[in-house]
C-alpha cells in the first residue's frame, strides 16, 4: 500500500495514518506544514488534516462500497458520494483511544477468541457541518468555522465530546440508550442526524448534500437492555457499551428498527473517515 498523500509513491509504513516515514515525521514534528488537502487547526498546536482519498484507490472504493451497502432503508433517491477523507486527530487524542482499547481487551479477551480486539466496530455517525462541507472539486475552497459551535467542526477539532451529548439542532431531548453517544451500523440511519446541516450541491441544481463519519468504537461487552434507558449514564457494571437491538426498547408503542450504539466515555470512539455524500430527495 502506498502513502496516502498525492503523488507520493513511497510505502506506507505507518498502518493507523497510512503514510511514509517521511510524511509521518513531518505530521509529528511539523504539523503546520504537513500536506494535507485541509486543515483545521485547534489552538497553536493542534492540528486536525484530512486527506481527500483519491476515487481510483482500494481504500475510496472499499469505503464507497460499504457506505452504499449500509444503507438499507430506502429513504433517499439519487445517492450518490462525492467525497471521502482520511481524518488525522491530533496525536493525544489518538493515543487516548488506544489506552482505553487496550484496557477493554484486556478485560475481554476478545484477541485469544480470534475476534476484533476490543470488539471494535466501524460504525456510522451523522450529525450537521453548519459553516461547510468539504467537496471533492478544484473550483470550491471551503473555508471552516473551526469552533465547538459546528457540531462537524467540533468532531473533526476534538473528536467525539460527552460534552455535546442531548446537544443537537433539532430539538431532540429523548436518548433511547441514555446520554451517550450513539453510532449505528446504518449509514441510512445517521443520515436523519444531519438533517439541518445539508446544502445545495454547488453547480448541480437538485443535489443536496450532507456529511457522515465512519467512526471505530470501542464495543467492548455490549449491554443490551429490553426496554428504554433513558436516563442512563453508563451500562451496568461488567459492560463496556450499550447495544440497541431491533426489535427491542420500545418508546411510546414504537421499538426500534435498525440497530445503533451508545457509549459513554469520549476516549471510546474515534473518527476516521469524512464522507460527504449527494441526493435528490429525501424521505425522512
Amino acid at each position: 500500500m502506498s502513502c496516502i498523500i498525492f503523488n507520493c509513491k513511497r510505502s506506507c509504513s505507518e498502518q493507523e495514518t497510512s503514510l511514509c516515514d517521511i510524511h509521518y515525521s513531518i505530521l509529528k514534528v511539523n504539523p503546520s506544514i504537513f500536506p494535507s488537502t485541509h486543515k483545521i487547526q485547534s489552538d497553536s498546536k493542534r492540528y486536525t488534516h484530512l486527506i481527500s482519498l483519491r476515487k481510483d484507490t482500494a481504500e475510496y472504493n472499499k469505503i464507497k462500497a460499504k457506505f452504499l451497502a449500509d444503507w438499507v432503508k430506502k429513504n433517499v433517491q439519487g445517492l450518490r458520494v462525492e467525497a471521502i477523507y482520511n481524518i488525522i486527530l491530533p496525536h493525544k487524542i489518538t493515543r487516548q483511544y488506544n489506552v482505553y482499547k487496550s484496557q477493554v481487551e484486556s478485560q475481554i479477551n476478545n484477541k485469544a477468541l480470534g475476534l476484533p480486539e476490543a470488539n471494535e466496530k466501524l460504525l456510522w455517525h451523522g450529525t450537521d457541518q453548519l459553516c461547510c462541507i468539504f467537496y471533492d472539486k478544484p473550483t470550491i475552497v471551503p473555508t471552516p468555522c473551526a469552533t465547538a459551535n459546528c457540531p462537524g467542526c467540533g468532531i473533526l477539532m476534538n473528536s467525539f465530546s460527552m460534552q455535546k451529548v442531548g446537544a443537537n439542532h433539532q430539538g431532540r431531548t429523548f436518548q433511547r440508550l441514555g446520554q451517550g453517544l450513539y453510532f449505528t451500523p446504518h449509514s441510512s440511519k445517521a443520515h436523519f442526524y444531519g438533517h439541518l446541516g445539508a446544502k445545495s450541491l454547488p453547480n448541480e441544481n437538485g443535489r443536496y448534500c450532507r456529511i457522515m463519519f465512519l467512526s471505530k468504537v470501542i464495543i467492548g461487552n455490549p449491554w443490551a437492555p429490553e426496554s428504554v434507558a433513558q436516563n442512563a449514564r453508563g451500562p451496568p457494571a461488567g459492560y463496556n457499551s450499550t447495544w440497541g437491538r431491533v426489535g427491542h426498547c420500545p418508546h411510546g408503542g414504537a421499538r426500534l428498527n435498525y440497530e445503533e450504539y451508545a457509549v459513554y466515555r469520549q476516549d471510546a470512539c474515534l473518527p476516521v473517515n469524512y464522507i460527504a455524500y449527494s441526493y435528490t430527495s429525501s424521505s425522512e
